[in-house]
């Protein structure tokens, strides 16, 4: 019983820290707006980590089609969550990579898109 619960905490554990690196780079990004909330941050890192799988990507890395359909999916997500431009969203791609890199180097915890 013990497997099930430490499976629960990793997942919850990949959500929060990814959903936070979201957050900071979007205020990083976009200043201090509205949209910017944790809570929004958590909704649209699962809205993300759920479309990875389900276009495939996951699976598929070496075809470009599901990473095209993926690229659309995420700008469509970030654009419509957070009322960013197109190359602001482009920018927010960069300091999320960033800081999904640093998060991964200090605790050595993946982010959920990764």
């Amino acid at each position: 019983m013990q497997q099930p619960r430490s499976h629960i905490l990793a997942f919850v554990l990949r959500l929060v820290l990814s959903a936070v690196v979201l957050w900071l780079s979007v205020r990083w990004v976009a200043g201090d707006t509205p949209r910017n909330t944790l809570a929004r941050a958590v909704i649209v890192s699962l809205v993300l980590s759920l479309a990875y799988y389900v276009t495939m990507v996951r699976f598929l890395w070496f075809l470009v089609i599901p990473w095209l359909l993926y690229v659309l999916i995420w700008l469509a997500v970030i654009m419509g969550s957070y009322d960013l431009t197109f190359l602001r969203s482009l920018l927010l791609a960069l300091a999320l990579t960033f800081l999904s890199w640093l998060a991964t180097a200090i605790f050595g915890i993946r982010t959920l898109r990764g």
